[in-house]
């Protein structure tokens, strides 16, 4: 039996140093985001860690980042307070529960690759309570051989999200890496 990563003492180590220099995956994000009509009002990024991709989403009228992380939301706030930026941080575990609150767009960037498969139903499930269109920015490989890392895996998103109500909008496959943007709007 396949022995689960400690998960929150993982990211707490790095929650001071953790950057990820994706310019190129950001502006994919700040596209797929100007791109709805109409534009959302409210968002949730699931998973904020330190506060990366923010700067899309700091003029939304309501934005709030998730992180399970103390040390990552610690460090989102420096972010937030140093640009006087409207947004609210909460200490989040997607895997046992969700914000009672409907947002207009929820955005997950390379989280729920990091939930382990006994838990990713749940996580899932609990996204799904947030918000009725999702992008799921995540690193899948419909060829992949192995895992990226002891704490990855690659989950069928279109599998977990279509049982949920989700259809998928769009499916955008990065060039440089096994990365995928998939737009789920839940059926009418």
């Amino acid at each position: 039996m396949e022995r689960k990563l400690d998960l929150h003492r993982y990211w707490e180590t790095r929650a001071e140093t953790y950057y990820v220099p994706d310019v190129f995956g950001r502006k994919i994000l700040q596209a797929f985001i100007k791109k709805q009509n109409p534009q959302p009002r409210s968002f949730i990024e699931v998973g904020c860690g330190r506060g990366e991709l923010m700067k899309l989403y700091k003029d939304f009228p309501r934005a709030v980042g998730v992180d399970f992380s103390e040390g990552m939301i610690a460090e989102s706030q420096k972010r937030v307070d140093r640009h006087q930026w409207n947004i609210e941080l909460r200490h989040l575990d997607i895997t046992k529960g969700y914000l009672p609150e409907k947002f207009d767009l929820l955005i997950t960037r390379t989280v729920l690759m990091h939930i382990h498969p006994d838990d990713i139903e749940a996580a899932c499930r609990n996204v799904s309570m947030m918000s009725d269109n999702l992008f799921i920015f995540e690193y899948w490989d419909d060829f992949a051989r192995k895992k990226l890392a002891p704490h990855n895996w690659l989950h069928d998103y279109n599998g977990l999200f279509n049982p949920l109500g989700y259809e998928t909008v769009e499916a955008y496959r990065r060039p440089d890496q096994p990365q995928v943007l998939f737009h789920f709007n839940r059926k009418p």
